[in-house]
Order: structure tokens, then sequence, then C-alpha cells
């Protein structure tokens, strides 16, 4: 009964021994796999501040560029209002020529009226 129990013990024992290396194969396979998963979080990682200081860069170039936007938008309004002045002013200045051409017409004729008096018989 003892070679029996024996032989048991042996084909438990090498049984255990199979399914031993099986779950060290498992174990492997799963380190193996915890490993690959682990670079690749450490590489979306790196990606992810990648991002963050491209998102950064991007902010501060949109609030750059919509500074200046607000910048050219104030200068349009002022150029505006500078145009709108030196419309106004050409409008008076013209006016103004023109009643100065009206008055410098009636002198010359005023003059030419006295200059036909003084030369006539």
């Amino acid at each position: 009964m003892q070679v029996q129990d024996m032989a048991t013990l042996q084909a438990e024992l090498a049984q255990a021994q199979e399914e031993k290396a099986k779950q060290e194969e498992k174990i492997a396979a799963y380190e193996e796999q915890r490993q690959q998963l682990h670079w690749e979080l450490r590489k979306l990682q790196g990606s992810q501040e990648q991002s963050k200081q491209e998102t950064r860069s991007l902010q501060e170039r949109l609030w750059e560029l919509s500074s200046q936007a607000q910048h050219l938008q104030q200068l349009h309004q002022d150029s505006k209002q500078v145009l709108a002045t030196r419309e106004e002013e050409l409008v008076v200045c013209k006016v103004e020529l023109a009643f100065l051409k009206e008055e410098l017409s009636k002198a010359t004729e005023q003059v030419q009226d006295r200059n036909g008096q003084h030369h006539s018989p």
C-alpha cells in the first residue's frame, strides 16, 4: 500500500509541478503585459503633458492675438474719428474757399469797373 501511495504522491507531485509551470508561464505573461501597459501609460502621460504644454502655448498665443486685435480695433476706431473730423474740416475749407472765390470775383469786378471809369474820357 505504501508503494501505491508513493506512486500516487509522485503523480500528484508531477501534476502539481506541471500546474506550477503553467502558473509561472501565466505569471510571466501577465508580468510582460503589465510592463507593456506601464510603458504605454508612461507614453500617454508624456503625450498628455506635451498636449498640456501645447494648450498653454496656444492659449498664450490666442491671448496675444486677441490683445493685438483689440489694439487694432482701437486704432481703426481712432482713425475713423480722425477721418470724420478731417472730412468735416475739408467741407468747412471748401465752403470758405467758395466764399473767398466769390469775394475775389466781386473785388476783381470792382477793380475792373474802377479801371474802366478812370480810362474813359
